[in-house]
Formats: C-alpha cells, structure tokens, sequence
C-alpha cells in the first residue's frame, strides 16, 4: 500500500445527509465516500522505510456533515477551501460512488463495511442503537494489526452506554453522540447533553469545530511508536449554525441569503483555519516517519 493522498468529491447536495459502503480488508483500507455528508480528506498516509520492513501508515479520515457538491472551491464554488483544493489538485478524487440518503447509515456502512439495513439502520438513529457488540469494525480490524484508533466528532450511531465508540474499537473517544449539536452549548435539538471524551458525558466550553479539530491534533502529536487510525467526523456544515463575525464578513459582499452565508463560513471554519482541517493536516501526520 503506498498512496499519498486521496481527496474525495461530492455528489449534488440535498438537505439531508449523504453516505458511504464499502467493504474493507485487513490489509488495505478501500473507501467509497460520497455526496452530502463528504470526506473532505481521507487517509492522508505517510510511508517509511525500517530496517527490515515497511512502517505501517498513519491513517486520517476526515468528514464533513451535509457538505454539497458545490461547496467546494475546485467546484467552482462560491466558498473558498485553499486547503481542500490544494489537497485535490495533489492527490486523487473519487467522483463515482454510490451513496447513502442519510447520516446513521452512512457512518454504520463505513465503520462495518456492510449494508447498514443487514442492521436495521435505514434512517438516522434516535437514543437508540443497533449494532451488535461483536460486530467487526473498521477500528477492530486496524487496532488488531497493531493501530492505536481514535474518534474525534460525531458518533451518530448509538447514544446509549452499550452502543458508545470505546465498545467498537476505539481507544479513546471525544465529541458527540447524537445528530446534530449547538456548536457552542453542545447540546442535542431537544436540549439533551450529548458531548462526551471517552464515552462520559461532559460539558465544555468552546466551538464544536474548533474543540474537535483540537483533539485531533493532540492525537496526532501524542502518537508515538504505533501507527494510528484517526477518524474526524466534523460537525458543520449540518445545521445548526453559528461562527464568528471573522468568518461571516467575509462574505458579505459575496453572499446575500443569511443562512448560505453561515453555511459558507462554517465550511471556512473547519477547512482552513488553524483549528480545522488545516490544523490537523498540517500537525505532522503528513511528514511523520
């Protein structure tokens, strides 16, 4: 396996979320990604030779929540992602795949490798969860190859204790479990605590984005001596939606409807400035040996 880069893109958006199925091996890590709920990065992977063997690549999937086709700036978009675009240019774009119309089956797809309906996961998942504990994971599958395996973002496929990320692979776990937060309450549409560092709830002050960008560098940064899989489910673009004023002004000129405006700087906000997407590629995981 020796890829540098592979950037995905996505299919026309609608106002739901978009998904993932594929199956995957032990030995190498094949993703179909795709439309409306995005993979801004996925698995930018870092080679190195030992004495006797090769090292085993690091492996970063990142996603977007509700990210459109045309959001993104090699699109021809409104929006800027320097980043993103710099990122396609040097890598490889998947533009046909298949895709799931809704979150919790996309995620149940990617991290099972099967039909999230063998499951009975057709729709978003409530405070509820269906995957059986002895279900093999992506995280499993990595962590029994000698991968340390981390989550930081939104969970969505199990909010109660016995279907939380720690049970299903994942050596540590922050963000949240349910479908959508206030970015900076952190609290479920109905007012539920939903953020959570190792499966315990907690509170926290802070932009979700910028909170889970963090966390996704520390893990970089602190990984030492084993290859790592480390999984970034944002939560922006998905409604609802609030950034500061540094992110929104600069649209002002470009962008009448308030709400594309908000959804524009959102995506800014986690693609290109220090505490997103940009932040995390850019913290050493590209250039670790």
């Amino acid at each position: 396996m020796n890829v540098n880069s592979i950037e995905p893109a996505a299919k026309q958006s609608q106002p739901h979320e978009s998904g993932i199925s594929r199956r995957f091996s032990l030995a190498t890590v094949q993703v179909v990604l795709s439309g409306i709920l995005l993979p801004l990065l996925v698995s930018h992977v870092a080679l190195a030779a030992e004495a006797e063997q090769p090292r085993k690549p690091n492996v970063l999937f990142i996603l977007a929540d509700d990210l459109g086709w045309a959001d993104i700036g090699y699109h021809d978009s409104g929006t800027s992602t320097p980043n993103i675009d710099r990122l396609a240019a040097n890598g490889v774009k998947l533009e046909q795949h298949y895709v799931w119309p809704t979150c919790s089956p996309t995620r149940v797809a990617l991290l099972t490798g099967r039909e999230p309906s063998r499951f009975g996961v057709l729709t978003p998942l409530g405070d509820d969860g269906r995957i059986p504990a002895d279900t093999v994971t992506l995280a499993t599958a990595l962590r029994s190859r000698g991968y340390t395996t981390h989550i930081s973002g939104k969970w969505h496929i199990g909010a109660p204790p016995s279907f939380r990320p720690l049970l299903f692979g994942f050596d540590t776990s922050y963000g949240y479990f349910r479908g959508q937060i206030d970015p900076y309450t952190h609290r479920y549409k109905f007012g539920n605590r939903t953020w959570h560092r190792n499966d315990e709830l907690l509170d926290e002050e802070g932009h979700a984005t910028d909170l889970i960008a963090d966390e996704a560098i520390r893990v970089i940064r602190s990984s030492v001596g084993k290859p790592f899989f480390l999984y970034v489910p944002f939560s922006v673009p998905h409604f609802p939606l609030s950034e500061p004023d540094e992110w929104t002004t600069m649209y002002d000129d470009k962008i009448d409807d308030s709400w594309r405006k908000l959804n524009a700087a959102s995506i800014v906000s986690a693609q290109e400035n220090h505490g997103g997407a940009r932040g995390v590629t850019r913290s050493g995981v590209m250039d670790r040996r």
